[in-house]
């Protein structure tokens, strides 16, 4: 048991240490559990209970991380609460007057928690609650199956809502506009396990097709009418996650199947957003594709550029009046999608320092000690077909 105990506290430790910044679900569980605990402490005051025990809270008849931290969490609540007359029992204990139990139960992209105090004695339910969680790879990863011998933990993922989905029989996934889009969440509960997803763009463009999260996943881009493979991608985005650029057309049905690789499962995220190609102008400081017609940045200012095509290429120019760390950031305006890429320069166009992703995603960034005296900037766009405009930025640290 001390085993099982350690690896929860740390499991848990590590999933608010990674995800509070992000859409941890640690925060909604917490408040959901002090109001349970809240209106359990109510009902016990006015049944009068003396000696109270807090079951299992099980997910497909097993324990999750979900489940121990519920229960860990709200046995703390209900201890501390104020003017309390009754005890609290052991798990083990079987001499409760009164037992608080429950189930987790998923429906699409919800989980709902259940929770009763059942009467020991005559097994009569006094009263029941529900909580209700939005479902992301997060939660999904809470409810990952623990288990085994001599303390040792097991897992096996848990089927998706969405389940089972096949080529023939995909999940229909509408296509957003941006990478803002509402992510499915979904998972690859075996090795074997593959995810359908019908595409059906509304207009021509260029289709976004990525997968989120922490697991290796690998995806296949067809045409669903004939079977044809398009395009195939392992790890074209973040981390290990697979994505796919494609040029699609209004009206077509496309499927994208995506898969672990190797022997890989767990949770993850799919989304898909079509981007209208639009032709854009040349920013105001055009022609600057050359050092000698650099436009001038001061420090500290936001300058907004674009690249009107592939090959465009921008310079700018600034002066350092004192010597210091400053760090100089090119990124997307609409994302940090645009994958910029910088090369600094002296006064003398002697090359100091470049850089490729070294700021969000595929944006740019340089920190670095410079010294007084004019500096040159060349930025370019290693995308072919370039799709929003970027901001220059140069500040001192």
């Amino acid at each position: 048991m001390k085993r099982i105990s350690v690896f929860v506290l740390i499991f848990f430790l590590s999933i608010y240490a990674a995800f509070s910044q992000n859409t941890s679900p640690v925060p909604q569980m917490d408040e959901a559990i002090n109001a349970l605990a809240r209106d359990l402490h109510a009902k016990l005051a006015e049944v009068r209970a003396d000696r109270i025990a807090i079951g299992q809270f099980a997910y497909q008849d097993s324990t999750t991380p979900f489940s121990s931290y519920w229960i860990n969490h709200l046995t703390g609540e209900l201890t501390n609460m104020r003017g309390r007359s009754y005890a609290i029992l052991s798990g083990a204990q079987t001499d409760a007057s009164f037992t608080v139990s429950g189930e987790f139960v998923v429906v699409a992209d919800v989980i709902r928690v259940y929770t009763r105090l059942i009467r020991t004695a005559d097994r009569t339910v006094e009263a029941g609650f529900y909580t209700n969680f939005e479902r992301n790879e997060y939660t999904n990863e809470m409810l990952v199956v623990e288990g085994g011998r001599s303390g040792d933990r097991t897992s096996s993922v848990a089927r998706d809502a969405h389940e089972p989905d096949s080529f023939d029989n995909p999940v229909l996934y509408e296509i957003g506009v941006d990478e803002t889009v509402t992510v499915m969440s979904r998972t690859l509960h075996s090795s074997s396990d593959e995810d359908y997803f019908l595409l059906i763009p509304s207009n021509d463009g260029r289709l976004i097709v990525e997968t989120t999260g922490s697991i290796d996943t690998m995806m296949e881009f067809f045409l669903a009418d004939s079977n044809e493979l398009l395009d195939s991608n392992d790890d074209g985005g973040t981390s290990y996650n697979a994505r796919i650029r494609y040029e699609v057309q209004a009206g077509v049905r496309y499927i994208a199947k995506v898969r672990g690789y190797g022997s890989t499962t767990g949770s993850y995220a799919f989304r898909a957003y079509l981007n209208v190609r639009v032709q854009i102008a040349p920013d105001e400081f055009e022609p600057d594709n050359e050092a000698s017609a650099a436009s001038l940045i001061e420090i500290g200012a936001v300058q907004q550029h674009n690249f009107h095509n592939g090959n465009d290429v921008d310079w700018v120019r600034f002066q350092v009046p004192q010597p210091g760390r400053y760090t100089i950031r090119t990124r997307g305006v609409n994302s940090n999608r645009l994958d910029t890429y910088i090369e600094l320069f002296n006064s003398n166009l002697n090359s100091i320092a470049e850089d490729d992703d070294g700021g969000e995603s595929l944006s740019s960034r340089l920190s670095l000690n410079l010294d007084t005296g004019f500096y040159y900037l060349k930025v370019w766009c290693l995308s072919d077909e370039p799709d929003q405009p970027y901001t220059i930025s140069i500040t001192v640290e």
